[in-house]
């Protein structure tokens, strides 16, 4: 029953009338209470079967889905991660996974913007991808530790992925991995520049200079320097375990330079940077697979399969 003074006699019954400072009060604390009601929880989407997981399924991490495709489930941990080179897919692992039968715990998957995966916003970085994994993992139920396997460029987000999420990862298999120095001691390794270059040359140099910044040249928008940069400053992986498998056949970067450049090239590429990427652990092993080029995953998927092997035998034990 309302209060004598908010009740006006009428002729059928009794209207509702409220002086206007009163209204003002009672419409905004009507207000304020409904503006603090908690809203409903979203519901967290149930993580995908092993059976999906094994299949490749898409799993979404929170307005955007990334593909992944795990195998060996069933086996013991810790599980296997794998990160492809830039502008590559999970199907770069497919050999590899296949080499590993039943008996290895792994996933592969797509970055954002690659394969089956939806885009992100872009420029990327190694940050942005490794924040990716992290919740990728976590939505998709694949509890760590891990060991991480990754290739040519991939090696940068996955050292990132490392200084991110410490805890999570006990060893790392690099497949003749990018080293974030590589652009620069590059462009070091150059002759001064002369009005009798090449175009060759000249194309090589001004990739080097300008366009290697430019996140527009590689199909997943990454910014190279930015990713190069995070990686630096990951620092070194401690004692963990490290695999570092380097190509033996060296691929012609720019077919066409001066010999005398693409000797200094293959030095810089298959021994110095390799050799430093083997120094970022204390317990680390450099392979050389001399029958293989960049592409090991492919070429030589046995050999990453018995690296990753080894890697798993020395973190159990």
């Amino acid at each position: 029953m309302l209060p004598h003074y908010l009740r006006k006699k009428g002729g059928r019954g009794e209207n509702l009338v409220l002086p206007t400072p009163l209204l003002i009060i009672v419409l905004a604390a009507l207000l304020a209470g409904c503006a603090g009601r908690p809203a409903a929880p979203t519901p967290t989407p149930a993580p995908p079967t092993a059976a999906e997981l094994e299949a490749g399924t898409l799993v979404s991490i929170g307005g955007r889905r990334l593909y992944i495709h795990c195998a060996g489930l069933g086996a013991q941990g810790p599980a296997v991660i794998f990160e492809s080179g830039l502008d590559g897919d999970h199907t770069t692992w497919d050999l590899v996974q296949a080499a590993l039968a039943g008996g290895v715990r792994s996933c592969s998957y797509d970055r954002a913007g690659l394969g089956q995966s939806d885009p992100a916003p872009r420029p990327r970085d190694a940050a942005a991808v490794a924040a990716d994994l992290t919740a990728l993992l976590r939505a998709a139920g694949v509890p760590g530790p891990y060991i991480l396997a990754a290739h040519s460029f991939g090696g940068l987000f996955a050292r990132r992925f490392v200084a991110d999420q410490p805890e999570a990862v006990i060893g790392m298999v690099l497949v003749d991995a990018v080293h974030e120095d590589w652009w620069a001691r590059a462009l070091a390794a150059l002759p001064p520049e002369t009005a009798g270059d090449s175009e060759r040359l000249r194309g090589f140099r001004r990739y080097l200079t300008s366009e290697v910044a430019d996140p527009a040249g590689n199909a997943e928008g990454v910014d190279i320097p930015a990713a190069a940069a995070q990686a630096r400053d990951a620092g070194a992986l401690g004692a963990r375990p490290l695999v570092v498998l380097t190509a033996g056949t060296f691929d012609v970067l720019a077919p066409g330079l001066p010999p005398e450049v693409e000797a200094r090239l293959r030095t810089l590429s298959q021994q110095e940077l390799q050799g430093a990427l083997a120094a970022l652990s204390s317990d680390s092993t450099q392979i050389v697979v001399p029958d293989s080029g960049h592409a090991i995953p492919r070429q030589r998927p046995d050999v990453v399969a018995l690296a990753i092997r080894a890697a798993l035998a020395a973190v159990r034990g």
